[in-house]
């Protein structure tokens, strides 16, 4: 009406742009190809191939490794949720390693050879005589370790693993063979800590696969780790795989071979070296061509015997 005031018309907020991953995954489940992020460091690099540093990944409870150690890594243990999530506001640490490739007669340190004291063990690293006691082991290609929190290890140097953890950095460090770095200093040591949160004890696990191989059509799959964490299958593919994962995400990293990926409105070529994150919610996606890969769920309550589909018995 005349002699009224024309009321403001309210405008939408304008929201900041979202980066590739990020809107891939909130317009539409589908494939995100992860690119490897580089860390250098004194003994080798490490290749974050699924981590909270690649967008729209910040919650996701897996962080995947490519780790080549030219040299031994450090002596260390990491700690459990309860104790990290009191200590350093973070999650705690339970790993796996898968190896990938090894020079001729390398090895790693995985747990303890016999029970020690709390005592014992800070002596040891005193006098610098902690590998006496640490559980010296030779490796070769396709070995498997389950290391879960609390555990000593160190991977040793000519060694590369594909690494499944929880999403989580908390390591105590508590011994470095006295290296120093370019600027002649020497790596913290945690001894405090580590001593608070090592088992003392001789692993319980072994170094190989927690389930036999299985045949299916198509493709063959085979449980390597499952824990309360994680659940990580070694897949290898002759011919096709199909799947979906309405019943959580999937992490795909390709070790060997080529393929395509299809699903979520997109078809993919894949290739050794390629890291894929399937989110949660994908009704279906097919796998062709002969490859091998690592497919890593985030609990162990994710369904462990297939990558996806409600299982066809056959």
């Amino acid at each position: 009406m005349k002699g009224q005031k024309k009321q403001p018309v309210e405008q939408p907020l304008k929201q900041p742009l979202k980066q590739p991953a990020e809107r891939q995954m909130e317009q539409s489940p589908a494939p995100v190809i992860l690119e490897p992020i580089r860390k250098e460091y004194i003994w080798g690099t490490e290749d974050w191939m699924f981590s909270w540093l690649h967008k729209g990944m910040e919650k996701y409870p897996l962080l995947i490794k490519i780790i080549r150690a030219r040299e031994a890594l450090s002596v260390q243990v990491h700690p459990d949720n309860e104790f990290a999530r009191e200590a350093e506001q973070k999650s705690g640490k339970t790993e796996m390693w898968y190896v990938l490739d090894c020079e001729p007669g390398a090895y790693l340190y995985y747990g303890l050879k016999h029970k020690i004291s709390e005592d014992e063990f800070r002596k040891r690293i005193k006098n610098q005589t902690i590998l006496e006691v640490c559980r010296k082991v030779p490796v070769k290609r396709g070995d498997v370790f389950y290391i879960p929190a609390g555990l000593l290890h160190a991977i040793g140097g000519g060694i590369t693993v594909a690494e499944i953890q929880q999403s989580s950095d908390v390591t105590y460090r508590v011994y470095d063979y006295n290296r120093e770095n370019a600027q002649h200093e020497k790596r913290e040591l945690h001894i405090d800590k580590a001593a608070l949160v090592a088992g003392f004890m001789p692993p319980l696990a072994g170094h190989h696969p927690m389930g036999p191989r299985i045949q299916k059509n198509g493709y063959s799959r085979t449980l390597l780790v499952q824990c309360p964490y994680f659940v990580v299958q070694l897949y290898e593919i002759e011919k096709n795989l199909e799947g979906d994962t309405l019943q959580g995400f999937r992490s795909l990293l390709i070790l060997e071979g080529e393929g395509v990926l299809t699903g979520g409105g997109k078809s993919l070529r894949l290739d050794a070296g390629m890291s894929i994150c399937l989110p949660e919610g994908m009704e279906f996606y097919r796998l062709e061509g002969k490859m091998k890969l690592l497919v890593s769920t985030g609990e162990e309550s994710r369904e462990a015997s297939e990558p996806g589909r409600t299982e066809q018995k056959e």
